[in-house]
This record gives C-alpha cells, sequence and structure tokens, in this order.
C-alpha cells in the first residue's frame, strides 16, 4: 500500500493513477504545491544589502532592473526560478509580471515556465492603459485566458482610473482581477488622504472586489474591509515570510477565516511553501498570543487545496517525498513532519498534468546547471545595463 495525504488526512491507496514508470514505493504521495504570489524573476542578486532595505527601495530598484532587462533576460532568469518552484514541490504559480516594455517579454515568461514543467498563471501587471491592452490580447495568444489576470500593480504604481479601466476589460473579456493591497499603513493613511477611503473600500466602490479577484498581502485590513473581502467572494494570499522580513505587520488570517475568506500562501522572493505554511503557524500564534492559533492543518491546507481553489486550478498534480528521510523520521504524521520540517530538497518526483517534471529529485525537462548559468549571465547584464558600477562584494559564479 501506499501512504497519501489529502485534506490533511493520511490513507492508503493503491489507485492513483501514476505513470507506468515512476515507482513510490517507500514514499508519501502528496497533493502538489500551490504558490499564489510569486515574481518569478530575480533581477537583482540576493545579497546582504537589502537586509535594512524599505519596501519603497526593493521597489525602485526592481523597478530600474526591470527597465534594463531584455526579454531573453525574462526567460531565463523565469526558467531558473520556476526550475526551484518545481523541484521544491510547487505545481502550480501565479507570477506577477512587470514591467513589460518589450511585447516578447510576456511571451519569454510563458517560455521560462514551460521549460521547468510549472504550470504557471500569469497576472499581468497593469500600470498604464497601454499595459491593459497587451494584457487583453494576450489571452488565449500568449496566455490561455483561464491563466491570466488582469494586475494593477498596486496602488503606489497604477491610478485609480486605470483600476476603474481594468474592472471594465474584466466584465467585457470575463479574464479575473489580482493586485497588492492593503500591504503597509503608509499605503492605508495615504489612500485615505487622497481619497477619503481604506485600500479595500476603494476597490469595492470601483467593483474590483468579485468572485475570481485575487488580492495579495491584506496586512493592513479591519473588521469592515475583511466583511468586504468575504461578501464578494475574493481570495487572499498571504506571504508571513516576506511580511515578517519587510516588517509589515500580522495579516489578520485568523479573522479572515472566521469570516469564509479563502486564504491561500504565496511566496513572495522568498523560499518554498514548507517554509511559508510553518512560518504563517508560528506568526499567526505570536499575532494571536497563543500555539496553535493557525493550526498545522489548516496551513497545509493553505499551502494545497486551498491555493488551488484560490487560483481556479482544477489538477492539483501530485508530488512525494522519502518516507525514510532523515528530517522526517520517524514519520508518524507527514502532515505534521512537513510543515514543520520540511523543505523543498525533500521532494524527490513531481507530476504536472500527468507528466513528470522531476524525478528522483532533478529536473526531468531542463538542465539545472545550463540554467543556472543563462540566469548568472543575465543578472550581470542587467546591472551593468543600469549605468551602475557593480559592487566588488558581488561573488560572481566564474565559468
Amino acid at each position: 500500500m501506499v501512504t497519501t495525504v489529502r485534506d490533511g488526512t493520511v490513507a492508503e491507496a493503491n489507485d492513483l493513477n501514476l505513470p507506468a514508470d515512476l515507482s513510490v514505493a517507500g514514499k508519501v504521495v502528496l497533493p502538489g504545491l500551490v504558490n499564489g504570489h510569486d515574481h518569478l524573476r530575480s533581477l537583482l542578486p540576493f545579497t546582504r544589502r537589502s537586509d535594512t532595505s524599505a519596501l519603497a527601495d526593493l521597489i525602485e530598484a526592481g523597478r530600474l532592473a526591470g527597465t534594463a532587462a531584455t526579454a531573453e533576460d525574462y526567460r531565463a532568469l523565469t526558467a531558473l526560478t520556476s526550475a526551484r518552484q518545481v523541484l521544491s514541490g510547487i505545481v502550480s504559480a501565479v507570477d506577477h509580471v512587470y514591467p513589460l516594455h518589450d511585447e516578447a517579454m510576456l511571451r519569454a515568461v510563458a517560455e521560462g515556465h514551460a521549460e521547468a514543467g510549472l504550470r504557471g498563471q500569469i497576472a499581468y501587471g497593469v500600470s498604464s492603459a497601454i499595459d491593459l491592452d497587451r494584457a487583453v490580447a494576450a489571452a488565449d495568444d500568449v496566455v490561455p485566458a483561464e491563466r491570466l489576470y488582469l494586475a494593477p500593480v498596486s496602488l503606489r504604481q497604477t491610478s485609480v482610473a486605470d483600476y476603474r479601466a481594468s474592472v471594465a476589460a474584466a466584465e467585457r473579456t470575463g479574464l479575473r482581477l489580482y493586485t497588492h493591497i492593503a500591504e503597509t499603513l503608509d499605503e492605508v493613511e495615504r489612500c485615505q488622504a487622497e481619497h477619503g477611503l481604506r485600500p479595500i473600500e476603494l476597490l469595492h466602490g470601483i467593483g474590483f472586489l468579485r468572485p475570481g479577484t485575487v488580492l495579495v498581502h491584506c496586512v493592513q485590513v479591519n473588521d469592515r474591509e475583511i466583511e468586504l473581502l468575504a461578501e464578494n467572494s475574493v481570495s487572499v494570499v498571504y506571504c508571513p515570510s516576506n511580511h515578517l522580513k519587510l516588517a509589515k505587520g500580522f495579516a489578520p488570517v485568523l479573522a479572515m477565516r472566521d469570516a469564509g475568506v479563502r486564504v491561500c500562501l504565496g511566496i513572495d522572493g522568498m523560499t518554498d511553501l514548507f517554509t511559508e505554511m510553518r512560518q504563517a503557524v508560528y506568526a499567526q500564534g505570536s499575532a494571536a498570543g497563543r500555539p496553535g492559533a493557525l493550526t498545522t492543518e489548516s496551513a497545509w491546507r493553505m499551502g494545497t487545496t486551498d491555493g488551488s481553489a484560490a487560483i481556479g486550478d482544477n489538477d492539483p498534480g501530485l508530488i512525494t517525498v522519502a518516507a525514510d528521510d532523515v528530517r522526517l523520521a520517524p514519520l508518524v504524521d507527514p502532515v505534521q513532519a512537513l510543515v514543520h520540517r520540511g523543505s523543498g530538497p525533500q521532494v524527490r518526483d513531481v507530476l504536472v498534468d500527468g507528466e513528470l517534471v522531476v524525478r528522483d529529485g532533478a529536473l526531468v525537462k531542463a538542465d539545472l546547471a545550463e540554467l543556472t548559468e543563462r540566469a548568472w549571465k543575465a543578472t550581470r547584464g542587467i546591472a551593468e545595463r543600469t549605468g551602475k558600477e557593480v559592487p566588488a562584494d558581488w561573488n560572481w559564479q566564474q565559468n
């Protein structure tokens, strides 16, 4: 018999309809993980220089790097990050993409997902009318419409007029909506000063809140805003490690879930979904002042079935981990062990759309060394094209 986990329940089953050449003997079979929010291109090297950077500084640095990037840079960097995703058990991810100053960039992103075998959904970052027109035109051309969002970047970077235009386009085309919102106190205060409303109230007033809409962060929301999220069947992506790193505060996940809001997890530039699951448990426990305020099973669902439901992904795929992995042993409760001790390298196999994309811990569709080399070249090229001197302490890989 094979040990399986679905919806947090451990069972034994033999009817998994697996590929004939995939052996699951001695492994635990799990649903694929879902990353509800990320930007799958590391345009800037990950260095200690970012330790004390404010969110506004990171946004500006990313903007400068993005404007210096080419379509090939986007493909190379997306492919490497997508590889990290599938190697850590992520089957589906929403990739919020911007800037897109070259029309070839969106296709390059989709090709980067495909290189690694990731089922990528694309949230097309809207900051202007041109972005919106290109996003609508991409549906069923570059990206299947059911995997494309119209995604105003945030109230910091997109005008309310463009938010309204995105709503009108969604009503006309049936495409879904997506945005960063209520991320910091500063954002809330500016919104109130400029519009007399809090961010969620503003989105509600222009019709942005609707079934299928996905909102990222929702750290600074009050009880009335939570009611609006629930009443409009909006899904929320919670990114606990990102919130902790940038000291944004504790999103009221318990209150949102109690109100009936579907909350899933996003990595947002951090490590992997196993990390986000346990960070969600620990952060929510700290915020509530009691251990287990958010249960392990709840965190597991947020990273799997709730994530699939939030982004409309009806095929969760599957992953396996070795039942005798020393980091999990003795494996009495797979869900507890994986949420609190799991990590990406423990994933052995990943099945996406019936196709193996990871086997025995290695990529099937691409060569990881080649992806890494291309990403190094892209990152250095972007840094040099920004017109700034490359810091001497950047330890570039020597080929």
